[in-house]
């Protein structure tokens, strides 16, 4: 067998879309494993990207649960890698999925290729449990395929070999640079009157849960009484632990929509429409800066200091002061906003899954004898 893809969350999917397809048009025969970590969102996402996996796991964990999670995971794809062998396996980031993928491939004498590998926030706890996740894969990965340099950086001061590491940028800029042009606007940018500016708000962090999405409610309730000419749009996770705060604060309030999770191309259209985006996700970060859309990251540390180097993002926690504070500059002072808006995106050119393949293409012949060098 060729080349194991295993993706079961929405940005793993997202991410691994343009790899697959790249590695599609090569003899490497790639074949895509869900592992349904997310569920209806990552059945969302693979209608976006147009995959039907060629595999996938029967579920039966509880996904409230890390521990049952990763057990069940390790457990299925232990056994479909038993079974199948294939050439190589590729993981993206740092989830349950990417981690249990790795193990399971590793114990089996598969090569694993990290896909979005050395990002890193120096704090195992924040955030949890990514950061575990992405350092765990680490030692055990024999292709680590780096987003930018401070990655590649990252990596070698945990010790990776350089010639096990490449910098090929960010695939989630193949993907969004793909699907800009051909987007489909909601139904929800109909709600929008002339003249309002859009606030886009994401959160759903597990370190957020409970306090600080409440202080992030409490933000967003502020900034609508402080500002007539804004109207924000909160896609809000499907996880109770956020989804019932979210519509207990928010979910009456006027120029403030709590809507269902968007599809990708769909979220597209509203990012590019944004003045503003307010988020604790990762792969927002990275997106946002290709349609100069400014980013206020609702966390304490982040793995993707790339973004606030560049001047794309800025760190403001989930205190509802600073987040007001940060984002009224933004709302009122043009030239702050158009210093954030104007710099160019440090997370690549929209080439990175040709980069991993090809090197795939090379390098994979000598798999076996890279696992014993390393």
């Amino acid at each position: 067998m060729g080349i194991a893809i295993i993706a079961g969350t929405r940005p793993e999917i997202l991410k691994l879309a343009p790899v697959f397809r790249s590695l599609k048009k090569t003899a490497l025969e790639p074949v895509w494993i869900a592992t349904g970590q997310h569920g209806d969102l990552a059945k969302q996402a693979l209608d976006a990207v147009d995959i039907t996996p060629a595999f996938t796991l029967s579920g039966g964990w509880d996904p409230c649960s890390l521990t049952n999670l990763s057990a069940g995971l390790l457990y299925q794809l232990g056994r479909w890698i038993e079974k199948h062998h294939p050439r190589a396996v590729l993981v993206q980031g740092d989830t349950a999925t990417a981690y249990s993928g790795a193990l399971a491939a590793h114990l089996n004498k598969v090569p694993v290729g990290h896909v979005e590998a050395g990002l890193r926030s120096g704090d195992t706890n924040n955030p949890f449990p990514e950061e575990s996740f992405r350092r765990l894969i680490a030692p055990i990965a024999d292709f680590h395929f780096a987003p930018t340099r401070l990655a590649e950086k990252n990596l070698r001061l945990d010790g990776v070999r350089p010639r096990q590491i490449w910098v090929t940028g960010n695939t989630i800029i193949d993907t969004v640079l793909d699907m800009a042009d051909h987007v489909s606007a909601p139904a929800i940018l109909d709600q929008v009157k002339p003249g309002e500016r859009i606030i886009l708000l994401t959160a759903h962090r597990r370190e957020s849960w409970g306090e600080g999405i409440a202080g992030i409610c409490r933000a967003a309730l502020e900034l609508i009484r402080l500002h007539r000419d804004i109207r924000i749009i909160f896609p809000a996770h499907s996880n109770p632990r956020v989804r019932e705060t979210v519509e207990a604060m928010l979910g009456a309030t006027d120029r403030i929509h709590v809507i269902a999770p968007l599809a990708y191309p769909e979220f597209i259209a509203v990012l590019k429409a944004s003045h503003l985006v307010l988020s604790d996700s990762g792969g927002v970060q990275e997106e946002a800066p290709s349609f100069d859309v400014p980013v206020l990251v609702l966390r304490e540390t982040t793995e993707r200091q790339e973004a606030i180097d560049a001047g794309v993002a800025k760190l403001v926690g989930t205190d509802p002061a600073v987040i007001v504070r940060e984002a009224s500059i933004l709302l009122t002072q043009a030239h702050a906003h158009g210093r954030m808006a104007s710099r160019k995106n440090p997370f690549g050119d929209g080439k990175a899954s040709q980069r991993i393949t090809g090197i795939l293409a090379r390098k994979l012949p000598a798999g076996k004898e890279l696992r014993q060098a390393s």
